[in-house]
């Protein structure tokens, strides 16, 4: 059987950004398309497991790209399993644009969620189809070990954090930022992040790479504070810091770089 499936998607303009591409968190929501219909055609989908009240979801995504497709154009997305176990299953991802040049890859670790207790149910009650897992390689390197950011006006820092060094700035989630699982949705996570930068930035400069670490829940009506570090050659780390649960719940790098200019 085929061990890897793909799908073609049309960068619409509501779907771009206003530098005429796709936008990141479009993007994010394709793999996430891809990566669903990829498990339905293994038989290991949602629908399989919603007796058990359990369903795929995200622990860690990582997307780097060297240009992204343009408005009003297509692009492929082809998507394979790196890897399985019980706990997590790691599934890689290629796109491609319109005339099949390789514009970047991502690698995304996903867990099954119990939906009642929020908890990790563990994937030994899938069965995956036999040489279902892929040879296929993906060349970005893997995410770095996530680090504590303290607020910038913190006393005292351990020396393997970070203390915030662009200030910090508060949301709370609304309606519109939560998903089936009623927990807060990747998309709104990336756009949260996202519109930290002015529109002059990324006229400037363009995504690189993205890393996403979840590590706990978001909800509805929970207040995060967004710290964000700078480190140089315009790399950032940010960490949403939760005043419920007073801890991070997500941490996020961000990495820039300059548009060639025409």
């Amino acid at each position: 059987m085929e061990n890897n499936f793909s799908k073609k998607f049309l960068v619409s303009a509501n779907e771009a950004n206003p530098e005429g591409e796709l936008a990141v968190h479009i993007l994010v929501s394709d793999l996430i398309v891809v990566a669903t219909k990829a498990a339905l055609e293994l038989g290991i989908g949602n629908p399989t497991m919603a007796h058990l009240n359990a369903g795929w979801v995200l622990s860690r995504l990582t997307i780097e790209m060297t240009s992204y497709p343009k408005v009003n154009t297509e692009y492929l997305i082809i998507t394979w399993v790196e890897s399985w176990n019980r706990h997590f299953s790691v599934r890689d991802f290629e796109i491609q644009d319109c005339e099949g040049n390789t514009v970047g890859y991502a690698r995304s670790i996903w867990m099954v969620l119990n939906t009642i207790t929020h908890e990790n149910f563990g994937l030994s009650h899938l069965t995956l189809p036999e040489d279902a897992v892929s040879k296929r390689p993906c060349p970005i390197s893997r995410q770095e070990k996530h680090i504590e950011i303290y607020r910038h006006d913190a006393e005292e820092v351990p020396s393997s954090a970070l203390k915030a060094n662009a200030g910090e700035r508060s949301y709370t989630f609304k309606y519109n930022d939560i998903d089936f699982y009623r927990h807060v949705n990747t998309v709104r996570y990336v756009s949260l992040l996202l519109n930290s930068y002015s529109l002059e930035e990324f006229d400037r400069f363009f995504l690189s790479r993205l890393e996403l670490s979840f590590l706990h829940e978001g909800n509805f009506g929970e207040t995060v504070e967004i710290r964000r570090f700078n480190h140089p050659d315009y790399l950032s780390s940010f960490s949403l810091f939760s005043e419920k649960k007073n801890m991070p719940i997500l941490f996020a790098r961000i990495a820039l770089k300059a548009r060639q200019e025409d």
